[in-house]
């Protein structure tokens, strides 16, 4: 009799917190062969004991995906289409029989599903499960839709039953921009043509400010708390040195490199370097780990639990100073907001921040690594120290209005 079982295949990870493929194996006749399931996850996701995931959503799309190897399995046998075949010829037939170029009417759900499990990072697959999850909510036929029958109305009104619970439009707009993306890979690998979103606009609304001003920082960075408190602003204080650094390329960076932290983006995968000036340092080694370069992850095994709490006590702590709800994301709103008021350049800005489009002077400032640099050393001598090049700021704004009043005449 032919069974299935999930298997996590942790063969090639490096540690409890890597994502690791998750395959269904086929045992026929004493031998066993393993299909890919498009799902991945950390082991620490993982339930050893019941083989299941631990995240009730993501355990429901992989009960749904392994829910059609069986049915599909057995509708194979009862028509007598596995006779003969041995455990990996029953695999192959298997995945061209599930194949999405095999069903030009796939339906979306599925597609989405599989879209999210091809997502590098966990955390992206869950937010596309979220939305898989409202869409389901919003229409109890969800599983049965096809592309087609996601129109501009459709969008409407999943629109309209989103504003019920998440009234702020941008909250909705993620939703709407993973179902976007998953029509475009539909579009990209010949499942569908359809593509309701050339006049389906997602529009964002302006969000408030979640910077705040180099008064505001000294404040916050020389606050008189109690000592367990002074570790969450010492941490919100580096990502602020690095270059508004985020939590989850902070905690998991592995080492420095003759003075500058050297590390591939979390969010985009690219190689990034930024110099760490001296202030930074003497925090980085007051928490220095045993395998990263930070100790946050020698006890807590996910960035999540300890992003929740950085950010609750941040809180908590401005709200004694009359200050904004911060978290850590205001250290990188904050550095770009002062460097702008610095007049420094947008492209040494944007570089700073890794947010390079390939033009030739994102080229050029990718080799410029000194303008980063210099950038950072001005943004922390004003914040840090109340150091501002002010009079040679003043005087070059002066004279751009100059020019600007001679060319108004002129006109």
């Amino acid at each position: 009799m032919i069974t299935t079982r999930l298997y996590l295949d942790t063969r090639q990870t490096k540690d409890a917190e890597t994502p690791a493929p998750l395959k269904i194996a086929i045992n026929w006749q004493k031998q066993a062969a393993y299909i890919f399931t498009g799902f991945k996850m950390p082991a620490a996701q993982w339930d050893t004991k019941l083989h299941k995931a631990k995240d009730k959503a993501t355990q429901m799309s992989i009960s749904r995906f392994k829910l059609r190897v069986d049915t599909r399995l057995a509708e194979l046998q009862e028509a007598g289409r596995l006779d003969g075949l041995n455990a990996s010829e029953i695999k192959k037939l298997l995945e061209r029989e599930l194949s999405p170029r095999r069903d030009r009417k796939k339906r979306f759900m599925e597609c989405l599903e599989t879209f999210a499990a091809s997502r590098p990072q966990p955390r992206t697959t869950e937010i596309y499960l979220t939305t898989a999850s409202r869409i389901r909510a919003f229409d109890p036929e969800a599983d049965l839709l096809t592309f087609d029958e996601i129109t501009i109305g459709w969008l409407d009104r999943f629109d309209s039953f989103l504003a019920i619970t998440s009234p702020k439009k941008n909250a909705r707009n993620i939703h709407l921009r993973n179902i976007r993306s998953v029509f475009n890979y539909a579009l990209r690998e010949g499942i569908t043509t359809c593509y309701p979103f050339r006049q389906f606009l997602i529009r964002p609304e302006d969000t408030p400010k979640r910077s705040l001003s180099a008064e505001q920082l000294r404040t916050l960075f020389n606050a008189e708390v109690k000592p367990w408190q002074q570790k969450y602003i010492d941490f919100f204080k580096m990502s602020f040195m690095l270059i508004g650094m985020n939590t989850e390329d902070l905690l998991h960076a592995e080492g420095i490199v003759n003075g500058r932290l050297e590390y591939n983006r979390a969010k985009t995968h690219k190689p990034y370097s930024i110099k760490v000036e001296p202030e930074c340092m003497a925090l980085l080694e007051t928490y220095r780990g045993k395998r990263y370069v930070l100790n946050v992850m020698d006890t807590y095994s996910t960035t999540k639990f300890w992003t929740a709490k950085v950010n609750k006590e941040l809180q908590a702590i401005c709200k004694g100073l009359g200050q904004p709800r911060v978290s850590m994301y205001w250290a990188r709103h904050s550095w770009a907001t002062i460097a702008a008021e610095m007049d420094i350049p947008r492209d040494t800005i944007g570089a700073a921040l890794g947010h390079g489009g390939g033009t030739v002077t994102d080229i050029y400032i990718n080799f410029d690594r000194n303008k980063i640099d210099r950038a950072n050393r001005q943004v922390l001598d004003y914040v840090l120290y109340n150091k501002k090049q002010q009079d040679v700021y003043d005087l070059i704004r002066q004279l751009n209005e100059n020019v600007a009043n001679i060319a108004n005449k002129a006109n």
